[in-house]
């Protein structure tokens, strides 16, 4: 039994508002509640806009292994119009192949990917500090194709988030998230669904007991 999900983007606000306190997921060195996670994806937002360079209809790539800032570089993005390229789990080989043939703006990867350029920036870097822009944001981004996602064949293939939310589960299948993040079955399966419920999700990339950061 599936149920169609309102604007993600809305409820996420929403859960930062009303539901703040609640743990999104942790990281080695803090909790990340759904307030902070919310305030992370505006900073992310004001980074890339106002000073990645950032615009509508730009393509992003992102190397690496499923850590949680990921979502936070899609979300931001999202807002922009941008679009995310994830390039998960993928040799170096493959890696550099996509980037030839798609060309993005900016290639973010986070600290197991090892890909040099001169418009390459560590994930960790995004959120640092907090950046004093303020972006130009999009009318409805859900309905925008704002993410590529490779599919059975091997293609990639342009998904909206209202795509994605239009057949969510009525609970998440489970909240460990292990290497991944970038595929229509994780994110329609595990991820969105904890969003939307404002669950606590766990990272086999950051892997720690909740409650023991700052």
């Amino acid at each position: 039994m599936t149920t169609r999900t309102p604007d993600l983007l809305a409820l996420l606000q929403d859960h930062a508002d009303r539901r703040g306190d609640q743990l999104a997921h942790v990281l080695p060195d803090r909790d990340i509640t759904y307030r902070r996670l919310w305030s992370r994806i505006e900073r992310g937002s004001a980074r890339l806009y106002g000073e990645w360079g950032i615009r509508e209809g730009d393509l992003v790539a992102y190397v690496g292994h499923g850590h949680p800032d990921a979502i936070v570089l899609y979300f931001a993005l999202l807002r922009l119009g941008a679009i995310l390229l994830p390039l998960e789990s993928l040799s170096i080989s493959q890696i550099q192949q996509v980037l030839a043939e798609r060309q993005p703006r900016l290639l973010i990867q986070d600290q197991h990917g090892s890909m040099i350029g001169p418009t390459t920036y560590p994930l960790e870097s995004l959120l640092a500090t907090w950046s004093h822009h303020d972006p130009v944001l999009i009318d409805d981004p859900m309905s925008r194709a704002a993410l590529w996602l490779p599919d059975a064949a091997h293609d990639w293939q342009a998904t909206s988030l209202d795509q994605l939310c239009s057949t969510l589960p009525l609970m998440p299948r489970t909240s460990f998230i292990d290497q991944q993040i970038f595929s229509a079955d994780l994110l329609r399966n595990i991820v969105l669904p904890s969003l939307r419920d404002y669950r606590l999700m766990q990272f086999s990339a950051t892997d720690r007991v909740p409650g023991t950061g700052s």
